[in-house]
């Protein structure tokens, strides 16, 4: 299948052309939604409000089967032409923040920038697939294939893309192409960087620390472990990392801990190689307990699947070729998204964005707002002829 081919076809067709003039006066109108969408707080696990406000809009632009599921995920469809069902293209945006609630979300702007917490990541890249839905029923489009939109929650840090994984338990048997909308324009994100993350808690008597001194401390336990960790050796191809990114414990500077816990990080972009990782620094943990004298115990806190979508995949190519025609030539790239639930089930996906921004994960999170006019073109063209629009 010449993709080229077939993206140029669609790319050329009147309504396209149309609806792409019709981008082009949109830049206002992608600042007011990304900015509605950004001042409606969404801290980790409490996505509710931001999930109805979206469902909200869903229903305002015309999709059907508008709902908001357990997770919470907003979620609504554009059908298909005679009422089809399956074969469905996803696109998915996730919801949530990285900022704990009580976080000010207030937008400002500066010329044709938008800074707040979460504006950039994520709340353009929602605006952005909820525009691909208004102009799909603006311009009267009609798909061979329906078109799935959902908010996902809990995308960042330990929400574990917990909304994609409810969301894909429900459509798997639905959905074929799955495009989450996340991170920067013109890049493609096949490659999925699965991950590990375990608590561990070490567990003591404990005591006074000159009274009872040479009791097993849960806070040296701890340290024990760290360091049989800091030790270990990973491969750098495929890439694989370790952290211990957050501890906590003890109770007074003169109280031998008697608990204390860990956060710990596992990367790769190989499955096998972090299985490897997380049977070694399951063996440190164990080490460094038993050296200390503690008891411990480990808890999975987030498990994200590693593969990757090949780069000769039907869904890449036609990417590329959406890319190419928009005059860009994509950076293939590999990364932790919502894509890795999908591919992690052996279905097609690959993550790619409407915007570019800086400071992602700060306070100064900024989209640039003229980058969503090409962005929403190439979300619009790519959802079109993957639903097999004017093919």
């Amino acid at each position: 299948m010449n993709w080229n081919e077939i993206v140029d076809k669609v790319a050329g067709r009147p309504e396209v052309q149309a609806a792409f003039r019709r981008i082009d006066g949109m830049l206002e109108e992608f600042a007011a939604e990304t900015t509605a969408i950004c001042e409606v707080p969404a801290p980790p696990f409490k996505e509710h409000a931001r999930a109805e406000f979206v469902a909200d809009l869903m229903r305002r632009y015309g999709l059907g089967e508008v709902h908001v599921d357990e997770a919470p995920n907003p979620i609504g469809v554009f059908p298909a032409a005679g009422g089809a069902k399956g074969n469905a293209v996803m696109l998915a945006a996730h919801i949530d923040t990285v900022f704990p609630e009580g976080t000010d979300c207030t937008v400002r702007r500066e010329g044709n920038t938008l800074i707040a917490p979460g504006v950039s990541d994520n709340s353009a890249n929602v605006a952005a697939i909820l525009a691909v839905a208004r102009l799909l029923r603006e311009f009267h489009f009609e798909l061979p294939r329906e078109v799935v939109f959902v908010g996902t929650a809990g995308e960042e840090g330990l929400g574990d893309l917990r909304g994609m994984k409810v969301a894909m338990r429900a459509l798997k048997d639905r959905v074929a192409r799955i495009l989450p909308v996340d991170g920067g324009f013109g890049t493609i994100c096949h490659r999925a960087v699965g991950s590990r993350r375990l608590k561990v808690t070490a567990h003591t008597v404990g005591g006074h620390s000159y009274g009872d001194f040479g009791r097993p401390s849960a806070i040296h336990g701890l340290g024990r472990m760290i360091a049989g960790i800091a030790v270990l050796t990973v491969p750098k191809s495929p890439k694989t990392t370790f952290n211990v990114g957050v501890i906590s414990g003890g109770t007074s500077v003169n109280t031998i801990a008697p608990k204390a816990w860990m956060q710990v990080d596992m990367r790769s972009e190989s499955a096998a190689e972090l299985a490897k990782l997380e049977e070694n620094v399951r063996a440190a943990i164990g080490a460094g307990a038993e050296a200390e004298g503690t008891e411990y115990t480990i808890e999975v806190v987030g498990d994200r699947a590693a593969g990757q979508t090949p780069a000769e995949a039907d869904l890449i190519k036609l990417l590329t070729a959406v890319f190419e025609q928009m005059g860009i030539t994509p950076v293939l790239r590999s990364g932790s998204t919502d894509s890795n639930v999908p591919i992690g089930m052996g279905l097609e996906a690959a993550t790619i964005s409407a915007k570019n921004g800086t400071g992602g994960h700060t306070v100064n999170d900024a989209v640039y707002v003229e980058s969503m006019i090409p962005g929403v073109k190439t979300l619009l063209l790519t959802v079109l002829v993957a639903a097999g629009w004017g093919q």
